[in-house]
């Protein structure tokens, strides 16, 4: 009896609801390619039901609800999405990953809602800008991250450590040192340290390391 009562309940959006699904659909394929061609966790197919889904829930959302309440369902599709979000963020020793592809997914249910309730030119412009800046603003922060960069040194040396040598190379390659320390294991001389400067520089401070003797192994 309810449940024929809310079928036949009109509805002030009646006949949209096939283009809403289909256009979220669409949103969500075009914004999970760029994830997808990136090989992340969540992908083409996963953004699409994100967005499918959220434009789903919007419609039940002002199908089932009354005037005062039809924001219930989409206030829960907020907490839903941020589960979803924190399940692709993974930790890996001092870096962090996952943290754009959560936030794709994020955006993706919020596309899906301006779907859901028939704001197309909102849901567009966040299509295009989320795009602009998966793409655009990605070559803009590699270009950033290549002219200034944080590398976690630890060098190995055989039997002394050469503080005069390392310093001079250091200060002719235009590099910052912090966060320095000088451990002993055995005869083994180790320094940890947090070199940060140009990549190009920091690759010429490699190779310097490579053509030295007494450095027995380094890594970053």
């Amino acid at each position: 009896m309810l449940l024929s009562s809310v079928i036949n309940t009109p509805h002030a959006i009646n006949g949209d609801e096939i283009l809403k699904i289909t256009l979220s659909v669409i949103a969500g394929s075009i914004l999970g390619f760029e994830r997808e061609i990136r090989g992340k966790s969540a992908g083409f197919r996963t953004l699409a039901l994100i967005c499918f889904g959220s434009t789903v829930f919007t419609i039940c959302s002002y199908l089932l609800g009354v005037d005062s309440n039809r924001d219930r369902i989409a206030a829960n599709i907020i907490t839903g999405v941020g589960f979803l979000g924190a399940g692709v963020i993974f930790r890996n020793n001092v870096s962090v990953s996952g943290i754009t592809t959560a936030a794709s997914i994020w955006i993706a249910a919020a596309i899906g809602m301006l779907i859901g309730i028939g704001e197309y030119v909102l849901a567009a412009l966040s299509l295009v800008l989320s795009l602009f800046i998966l793409y655009a603003l990605d070559f803009i922060q590699f270009q950033i991250d290549f002219r200034f960069q944080h590398r976690d040194y630890k060098i190995t040396f055989k039997d002394k450590y050469p503080s005069g040598a390392i310093q001079q190379q250091i200060e002719s390659l235009n590099l910052q040192v912090t966060n320095s320390k000088l451990l002993r294991s055995g005869e083994q001389v180790i320094l940890e340290v947090l070199v940060s400067g140009k990549g190009k520089q920091l690759e010429l401070f490699n190779d310097w390391l490579l053509d030295q003797n007494i450095v027995q192994s380094f890594e970053w």
